[in-house]
């Protein structure tokens, strides 16, 4: 018993370190965030798996404590950072010990990742005192003057009609910020689940792994919950009012994975004709290149997928 929690303290004392060390990095070189945003759970995901999700978030209590005493400054400047990692990496760590169906860890970080960034946008506004909104608004006021300048010295006119479509279309990104959130979620947690999982396949010598794209499968019932938004979305809604927010987002996210489920389809479809796996690559990169068009055309797809089962259909 005294030889097993001293391995435990062992090894929560070197993820400990390798933590601060990629935080350190994150803080000190510039732009490595984008790379890092999505390693820094792998260390707390790693922990939680070997000793438990108590035994993780304790070990982030501690990582928080000691930058507290030692680096105030830096504490200020990663807590959010730190807070998103050990949320996201507990999850996740914990899912997989559990062993729960890859699709399901991917939903437990997600939420991780969700929470993080709620976290993290609150504490830049709290930090800076600037309202994030308040600034984007600026932003867009100023770029339509600027764009009515430019227009004006070359002899062109633009209607106020047509600048405040403009304004209004820029402005929606602000109630799109939810879904914007949760959708970067989905593609970070996917990316820290995948490298995760060749850690732990690397280091412990397991077999995890991600079932193959083409068998992604969303429930039946997500095809009926999209129908009810579409349904709602043709009544005039208030506005600017909460539910409108609320609606636009869940359009959004749900109509993501729709066309997760038409690229999904693509994929079955080229295997079952054993056509090679690069083409059904090359149709999904085009496909994004064209957005909207292209998500739009695979959406429609993952819709006919799941209502007419067309994969089970197809031979």
């Amino acid at each position: 018993m005294h030889e097993q929690m001293l391995n435990k303290i062992k090894e929560g004392f070197l993820v400990g370190v390798i933590f601060v060390g990629l935080l350190l990095m994150t803080l000190v070189i510039p732009a490595i965030e984008l790379l890092t945003l999505f390693i820094l759970p792998i260390p707390i995901a790693f922990f939680a798996y070997r000793q438990g999700w108590k035994a993780a978030a304790l070990l982030g209590v501690i990582i928080g404590l000691t930058l507290f005493l030692f680096a105030m400054y830096m504490f200020i400047v990663s807590l959010p950072l730190t807070l998103l990692a050990v949320l996201t990496g507990t999850l996740m760590g914990q899912s997989i010990k559990a062993k729960r169906h890859p699709y399901e860890t991917w939903v437990q970080g997600t939420l991780g990742f969700v929470m993080g960034f709620i976290v993290l946008l609150f504490f830049v506004e709290w930090l800076s005192d600037v309202s994030l909104a308040t600034e984007y608004q600026l932003f867009v006021s100023e770029s339509i003057t600027s764009t009515q300048l430019l227009f004006d010295q070359l002899g062109m006119t633009l209607s106020g009609d047509d600048l405040q479509l403009v304004e209004e279309q820029m402005l929606m990104v602000l109630d799109l910020i939810p879904s914007i959130i949760v959708v970067t979620s989905m593609l970070l947690a996917v990316i820290t689940q995948f490298f995760t999982y060749k850690v732990l396949n690397k280091s412990i010598g397991t077999a995890l792994a991600f079932p193959p794209f083409r068998r992604f499968n969303l429930p039946r019932l997500a095809l009926w919950l999209y129908f009810v938004i579409m349904i709602i979305t043709w009544f005039e809604l208030e506005q600017g009012s909460s539910f409108q927010t609320l609606i636009g987002n869940a359009s959004l996210i749900i109509g993501v994975l729709f066309s997760l489920q038409g690229f999904s389809f693509i994929f079955h479809y080229m295997h079952v004709k054993k056509q090679p796996r690069f083409v059904a690559v090359l149709i999904t990169v085009f496909s994004l290149i064209i957005l909207p068009v292209g998500l739009y055309l695979s959406r429609i797809l993952g819709i006919i997928d799941i209502g007419f089962m067309m994969k089970k259909r197809l031979k």
